[in-house]
């Protein structure tokens, strides 16, 4: 829970009091970001707050702590002599000392505790040393910060040091919360002071990252196991046998296919833009399930290798892709700082993400981003590529065409790569052009057919399902016909003035919702033999009269009573109405088989990784591509036991229109339905039974004389 939901005291001591239990437990708890400024710290205190850093762990939380050296003074004056002091001999050996007292002094389990979490980077270590006005004296201060995942902030200050022995003396604290107007500069002053330390920016304090051959000796005292709970939000480098990794390696297990490597060779061949050697553009269109998200992070880590600093940005349409890529990161070591959400939780983890690569001068900083946290000034005013080599990666790319998102690209940024199944936007040669501007050409093609032949995807059967409309659906969709026939422009028949926009949307949601799909869906699941499992129904966002209850009902109810009370499947709803969280759990319960299926409208289209969908059953669909193919490829993904899968489209016969219509309004419905004979034809191509499933439209398209479409 927040830190706002907790009684906090306003002062509180050893003597009447519990600093861990009423303090220090509830705050790491609650809490995703911890610094601290002390004089004195023992890893001794990590086995007293055992239990609040286990769940600040889980949390996916990180801490900071600025803190005296416990050097001989003839060490802090080879500390004082500069950077060469990192390689001095003395130094090496005072730290070693240190370290190895360090060992005698704990039990093992909180040793290895200490160096797993320095190896995790969830604690990272500085030391400080006064100099200027303050040399010859001691880091001697004692204040922290903590911070949890919406922004709010509790500090306090005191004569407590981070020791075992600091829990033995009487100490005492005074705490400040930023939610509290009269206390939120007092908790902003303590923020400020903090950084002015981490960053090396106070005259009087000298500040040093921890030599690394003092971190090098003690990540060596690590066990085999974490001693500490890993979530998903726990920041923890591992490959897929548990080894620890240092970030940006390519896992061992992973062996890139051919088309794959020729899809990163072509980005680095074709992709340069004239005058500039040392910038790459390029799309990679590859089928959905192809492996684009892996062939990009293996490029971003080839990358990297070569230039550090590095930054890495990828970009999402949706928050529950951005959490796959997330993931899919881990396995290249790589933690990535989540922008989305809200500005208050991600922008200071961000913001002190960049200075402290900026200060080290080296490493990798991954951001998962959303399209519309991206396209704000909040996020690209803290990018600098002009400071260091920024790729940013565009997933889905076809979404940025959008003009409200196309106009914030920057320009500043040289490496850029998208990605998409489907590059090219339905109906919008503008945003297509300006992707295309930004991005630079489609650099690599690989079709679904050669993703199937390769392997890559599972083949399936596909199934037209022929359905007619009721009467007064036809009467309706006649005199749409007539009146969308006054807006034609041209000879084609699907080309139509401005005003035809609300008409062409009234008659795809007619053909979306027609009453008879449901009377079919019935029909297909009382003709199985066993109840469809690991299924996804996709619907249309319009209202239908159910054939059960005869009330009108939005098509996505119609369907999920339907296989819930006449079928007794297992489904939940899957779109815009369910929280993050909610659809995580959703799919979850998809894959260990607690549900049966799941009824969308469109937030399963682009993305979401659900190999186990074996079963679709397409009762809306548009003519646009995009749509097709991304439905089609979520079906297709390989899963462990999935030999084939198996495709469900219902389509609408027209109605007869002789005598209602004139040659005008038929010529337009003929090549209407062209696009429509064109989505289902890209189906069958592809299919095991494309040419018997090709066939049970051979009637329609005689009678709009189609029949070499």
């Amino acid at each position: 829970m927040p830190l706002t939901e907790h009684a906090w005291p306003r002062t509180l001591d050893s003597s009447s009091g519990d600093l861990v239990g009423e303090f220090f437990g509830p705050a790491l708890r609650n809490s995703c970001l911890y610094d601290r400024g002390v004089g004195y710290f023992s890893s001794g205190w990590l086995r007293e707050n055992s239990r609040g850093l286990t769940a600040f762990v889980e949390n996916g939380g990180t801490a900071r702590w600025v803190t005296s050296p416990i050097l001989s003074e003839s060490d802090w004056a080879a500390m004082l002599s500069g950077d060469e002091a990192r390689r001095d001999k003395s130094l090496r050996e005072a730290m070693g000392g240190n370290i190895a007292d360090l060992a005698e002094s704990l039990e093992r389990e909180t040793l290895s505790a200490l160096a797993w979490m320095i190896a995790d980077d969830i604690l990272d270590f500085r030391l400080a040393v006064p100099r200027g006005e303050l040399s010859g004296g001691e880091f001697h201060d004692k204040f922290g910060i903590f911070s949890d995942s919406e922004g709010n902030r509790l500090s306090f200050n005191g004569s407590y040091n981070d020791s075992i022995q600091g829990l033995r003396n009487y100490e005492s604290i005074k705490i400040f919360c930023s939610w509290n107007e009269a206390f939120a500069p007092l908790v902003e002053a303590d923020i400020q002071r903090f950084e002015a330390l981490w960053q090396n920016r106070d005259p009087n304090v000298k500040v040093y990252e921890l030599p690394q051959a003092a971190r090098d000796s003690i990540l060596k005292l690590r066990t085999l196991d974490r001693p500490y709970g890993v979530s998903s939000g726990t920041k923890v480098r591992e490959d897929e046998s548990g080894v620890y990794i240092e970030p940006g390696t390519i896992p061992s297990w992973l062996k890139l296919r051919d088309y794959q490597l020729a899809a990163i060779q072509a980005w680095k061949d074709y992709g340069q833009p004239p005058g500039d050697p040392s910038a790459r553009r390029g799309i990679l269109s590859m089928a959905t399930g192809a492996g684009k998200t892996l062939t990009a992070l293996y490029l971003a880590c080839k990358l990297a290798e070569r230039n550090s600093p590095f930054v890495l940005i990828v970009a999402c349409p949706f928050l529950n892709l951005a959490e796959q890529w997330i993931r899919e990161m881990r396995k290249f070591g790589l933690e990535a700082i989540g922008c989305f959400g809200g500005k208050k939780r991600w922008h200071q983890p961000l913001s002190d993400a960049f200075q402290r690569l900026k200060s080290k001068g080296e490493g990798i900083l991954p951001i998962v981003v959303s399209n519309d946290t991206f396209s704000s000034k909040a996020f690209q005013d803290l990018l600098r590529p002009e400071s260091c080599v920024h790729l940013f990666v565009a997933d889905e790319v076809h979404n940025l065409g959008a003009e409200h998102l196309s106009r914030s690209l920057p320009e500043g940024i040289k490496l850029r790569l998208g990605l998409s199944a489907t590059p090219k936007r339905h109906h919008d040669d503008e945003g297509t052009n300006a992707l295309l501007q930004y991005f630079g050409d489609i650099v690599y093609e690989f079709t679904l057919k050669e993703a199937i032949e390769h392997g890559c995807l599972t083949r399936y059967y596909y199934f037209p399902v022929l359905v007619t409309l009721d009467e007064d659906e036809a009467t309706e969709y006649a005199d749409l016909t007539r009146r969308l026939s006054q807006f034609m422009r041209g000879d084609d028949g699907v080309k139509f003035s401005d005003g035809a926009k609300p008409l062409l949307m009234r008659r795809a949601r007619l053909l979306g919702q027609a009453r008879q799909k449901l009377v079919a869906l019935d029909q297909i699941l009382r003709s199985m033999k066993e109840k469809p499992t690991k299924a996804v129904f996709y619907c249309g966002d319009g209202r239908v009269r159910d054939p059960i209850t005869d009330e009108e009902r939005r098509q996505l109810d119609a369907v999920s009573s339907l296989l819930t009370d006449e079928h007794e499947l297992g489904v939940r709803t899957f779109t815009f109405r369910e929280s993050p969280a909610e659809r995580e759990e959703i799919l979850d319960q998809l894959r260990d088989g607690s549900l049966d299926g799941i009824v969308a409208i469109r937030c399963l289209d682009e993305g979401i990784d659900v190999p186990e969908l074996g079963v679709g059953f397409l009762l809306a669909s548009s003519t646009n591509p995009r749509q097709f193919i991304q439905r089609r490829g979520r079906l297709l993904r390989r899963s462990e036991g999935k030999e084939f899968a198996t495709i469900y489209d219902f389509v609408v016969i027209p109605p007869d229109l002789s005598g209602d219509v004139d040659d005008k309004a038929f010529n337009m419905e003929r090549n209407l339905f062209r696009r429509e004979l064109g989505r289902i034809s890209d189906f069958c191509e592809t299919a095991e039974n494309g040419p018997e499933a090709l066939q049970k439209l051979q009637d329609l398209r005689r009678k709009y004389n189609l029949l070499a479409t």
